[in-house]
């Protein structure tokens, strides 16, 4: 190979990393915008990615061949570094959630889930089921990875807690779809679905919140992804962040 084709290689490097970006980004942005299915958009960013680490490894080789006299070490090294940084994030996320069961139906109250109404409709045929039936063991999975979802007791009366269910469901950023108050002591219910923000799919959730006596309020709160196997943690993550939020409105 002759040194002018190795220069080329290193021109080649830092293309497909370039590539590699504008793929993934207009992949992400189709998908998120509903152009196309949330799973073509992300497979498409996946391949995307692909392309960039080709370009790391043209990149690396290069590398090596510039430390060996070779022209073509600028190229080679821009190519690897950029590559490397954008790698960086979806690797890193990789891994932190890597040990995230494959689950996507998450709940505070294991014995008794809150029941969707309204979202069943919005589900769509290809949505994951809700009954909570696969995989068999899905409350031992759930209690060993995240034993720190509970029923939230709050002790005030349950007007003033469904009141401010409501107002930090809004404050999430969520597309409330119904807030049914509670009545002649049956619970009050609020259903709501947030759409994740790089590849738009959309999962869905289910506040209950139930009398259990006079100033005590329970809280239950179920979240479920509507496609994949696993949500790497997403969910878990949203009834921690929710609680939080309603413990803080609350002053509890």
């Amino acid at each position: 190979m002759s040194d002018n084709t190795r220069s080329r290689l290193a021109s080649l490097a830092v293309r497909l990393v370039i590539a590699g970006v504008v793929v993934s980004v207009l992949a992400m942005l189709i998908g998120r915008l509903g152009i196309v299915d949330g799973r073509l958009g992300f497979f498409g960013a996946a391949g995307g990615l692909l392309i960039v680490a080709v370009g790391v490894v043209l990149g690396l080789i290069g590398i090596i061949r510039g430390l060996m006299g070779k022209p073509g070490m600028g190229q080679a090294a821009l190519a690897a570094v950029l590559g490397v940084a954008i790698l960086a994030f979806p690797i890193s996320n990789a891994l932190t959630n890597g040990s995230a069961p494959q689950i996507h139906d998450i709940t505070t109250d294991l014995e008794n889930p809150p029941e969707f109404v309204s979202a069943v409709a919005l589900r769509g045929d290809d949505s994951n089921p809700l009954d909570r039936a696969n995989p068999a063991n899905l409350a031992d999975l759930q209690r060993e990875a995240y034993p720190q979802l509970q029923t939230l007791v709050v002790a005030d009366d349950i007007a003033t807690v469904f009141a401010a269910a409501l107002d930090v469901a809004n404050a999430q950023g969520w597309d409330v779809a119904d807030a049914d108050e509670p009545e002649n002591g049956e619970p009050g219910r609020i259903e709501a679905t947030d759409t994740t923000l790089l590849f738009g799919f959309k999962d869905d959730i289910v506040i209950r919140i139930a009398d259990d006596g006079p100033e005590r309020t329970l809280v239950d709160m179920r979240s479920v992804s509507r496609i994949g196997i696993s949500d790497l943690g997403k969910n878990a993550a949203r009834i921690d962040a929710y609680m939080q939020a309603l413990q803080g409105k609350l002053g509890s």
